[in-house]
């Protein structure tokens, strides 16, 4: 499968730089490991990035006419010494980013990079794309940097091979800044720009939700608070708050922090949402670029929980390697996903069950293959099946699918009760289907399975944990998880779901043989409501998933990521305490397998869901980690 590799730097230390110039562009000066991105092909190609400053959309770049861009500011994670092989240089173009750039042939050391053009760029009412280019080899590969968390209109235009360029803001911005004339500087004085994460995507209308929201300061000095306005589409008002920083944020800074926004009153599947700041420091600010997002505004606004499905085989000696890595990803990242195997396809083993065949549908017209991974069975844009493979050892190509996946508007609710005895399991799935999607009359399918994870190899065995190039650790580390022990749906490709008046439904299922040898606190029953189309591979995609260990998040249509209205802070002190900034009256504690943890005790490294109520009774839940 042809891809971008978009993988996550956690080995990247902190950058300091020293300001040396007046310089316009839409990521911070700082560097931070958790918050950035590598970007590349891995192999040896041409690698090229720009950002596009636009005058008719950034009022920014009205301010500046008649300014200069004097040349390039950008980060590269390692030296590029190719300017007498031509290979390495900065550029620019005008209007089009397909016409025949200007460029300026140049060597780049690892870090950040100032450069100027032979001859200065004046900014006028044309767009202006400005970059870079390198030669990537596979010894020093994955040569650009984008900041992660902000998805910056224009701020990522990527070249790879020389195949044609493609924007790719949704996927980051690039560490690419424009060095302006030194007079340019008091157009950026007072200025500061904010935009929201692109998660949650799916929110109710006229509601507060969770959200990530990126600060970037474009001037020379620090600004510690600002007042923020937010305007949703069907809103006539904005709704404005003050905020102030912890620390303030530094000259040319970024900070993204966690606080709740109101979503707009308009319902639709691609609703904007702007963000200004109008006050810093308590002073007007001179007007920066909106910051605007595309969000799904539902009363049918239900929390993604992705299903990750694996075709695997005790047999398959490739597939220890892709697992360690998924496994790996699937732990880093910072939601709850679901995970089941289907060990069918290269060859039938000890965990090979009858459905398990039935489902090598979903590998399309494509020969069957292990390893293979899908995610929410969705089919990614120019492929023709919902199969995923990857080699690299690396958990990037994972966590950006993880990330992708998570973003996707769940069309269901789905819920799931246990009635567990010493003999029997026995299960009650119900929900609420998206309106838009009931009404549309598409068939549904309910899967539900009993998944045991855990299990070892010195009792079920796996080949490939010796073979050369396996990580040193991934002996310790393999488990077979995912295993289905039981399938309660009665047809091998999921049962036909009927839906009630009011969009919910309700299964209650008979009870399944409990096996002696199967440990429960390693036991969930997983549902998921999904599409069946075998003709069509594009129309199998699951709606949402659910286990009867994830009931306690906030799901549904009362399940919109709210703050109660008193703002309620948790954070985690030295010692690994929970710490809340006002008396609540009840907590519970999370973390995202759905174990309950104490919350008067220390809590280990890791990401936990918070359930409150205050005295006065309103209630919430946020999300804490541990690091």
């Amino acid at each position: 499968m042809k891809k971008i590799l978009l993988g996550l730097l956690a080995f990247l230390s902190v950058s300091v730089y020293a300001q040396t110039s007046v310089h316009y562009g839409y990521t911070p000066d700082q560097l931070v490991a958790e918050e950035i991105q590598a970007q590349g092909t891995g192999e040896n190609s041409t690698v090229a990035g720009m950002i596009c400053l636009d005058p008719t959309t950034d009022p920014v770049m009205q301010r500046l006419k008649g300014h200069q861009v004097k040349g390039v500011r950008c980060y590269l994670r390692a030296e590029y010494a190719q300017k007498r092989q031509q290979r390495s240089f900065i550029m620019h173009t005008a209007g089009d980013i397909n016409a025949t750039p200007t460029k300026t042939l140049c060597n780049f050391d690892e870090g950040w990079n100032e450069i100027l053009f032979d001859k200065p760029v004046t900014i006028g009412d044309e767009k202006i794309f400005l970059g870079l280019q390198v030669y990537e080899t596979r010894s020093v590969a994955y040569p650009l940097v984008s900041y992660a968390k902000a998805s910056v209109p224009g701020g990522a235009w990527i070249n790879l091979k020389g195949e044609g360029w493609k924007s790719f803001s949704d996927r980051g911005t690039l560490f690419i800044q424009a060095i302006l004339d030194d007079a340019a500087g008091e157009k950026l004085q007072k200025t500061v720009y904010a935009q929201a994460a692109s998660w949650p995507r799916t929110v109710a209308p006229s509601r507060m939700f969770d959200a990530q929201v990126y600060f970037l300061n474009h001037s020379a000095e620090e600004v510690q608070s600002v007042t923020l306005s937010t305007l949703g589409q069907g809103d006539t008002e904005p709704d404005m708050r003050e905020i102030t920083f912890d620390t303030p944020i530094p000259a040319y800074g970024g900070r993204t922090i966690s606080m709740p926004l109101l979503a707009g009153a308009e319902t639709g599947t691609a609703q904007w949402l702007r963000l200004n700041v109008t006050h810093a420091n308590g002073v007007p600010t001179q007007q920066a670029a909106a910051g605007e997002n595309q969000l799904y505004v539902t009363h049918d606004a239900f929390l993604r929980i992705p299903l990750v499905e694996e075709f695997t085989s005790q047999l398959c000696t490739n597939c220890p390697f892709m697992i360690y890595y998924l496994d790996k990803a699937m732990e880093e990242f910072p939601d709850p996903v679901l995970y089941v195997t289907h060990h069918t396809g290269y060859q039938k083993d000890a965990f090979t069950l009858p459905m398990d065949e039935d489902l090598l549908y979903l590998f399309g017209s494509d020969y069957t293959y292990n390893p293979a991974v899908m995610y929410d069975r969705r089919v990614a844009k120019g492929e023709e099946a919902p199969i995923f493979g990857a080699s690299e050892a690396s958990t990037a190509p994972y966590l950006a699918a993880l990330t992708a996946a998570v973003e996707e508007p769940a069309m269901a609710e789905v819920l799931v009760d246990v009635d567990k005895t010493a003999d029997a399991v026995a299960c009650h799935v119900h929900g609420r289907i998206n309106s838009e999607m009931a009404a549309s009359g598409t068939p549904l399918y309910l899967s539900v399975y009993l998944v045991e994870n855990g299990l070892p190899t010195d009792k079920y065995i796996q080949l490939g944990l010796d073979d050369e190039g396996a990580p040193a650790d991934i002996k310790e580390r393999f488990r077979h998880n995912g295993i289905k022990r039981h399938v309660f749906n009665t047809q091998s490709i999921g049962n036909p779901l009927t839906v009630n008046a009011d969009n919910t439904f309700s299964v209650e299922f008979p009870a399944a043989a409990w096996n002696a040898d199967w440990v429960w606190d390693n036991c969930q029953v997983i549902a998921f409501v999904h599409k069946v189309d075998k003709e069509n591979m594009t129309q199998n995609e699951v709606l949402n998933a659910g286990s009867n260990k994830l009931n306690h998040l906030i799901n549904g249509i009362d399940g919109v990521r709210a703050d109660a209205a008193t703002q309620v802070c948790f954070k985690v002190d030295a010692r690994g305490m929970l710490q809340a900034n006002l008396p609540v009256q009840s907590v519970q504690v999370y973390d995202l397998s759905g174990k309950g943890h104490n919350a008067q005790q220390c809590l280990n490294k890791g990401v936990y869901v918070v359930r409150y109520t205050l005295h006065n009774g309103e209630s919430g839940t946020q999300k804490v980690m541990v690091k």
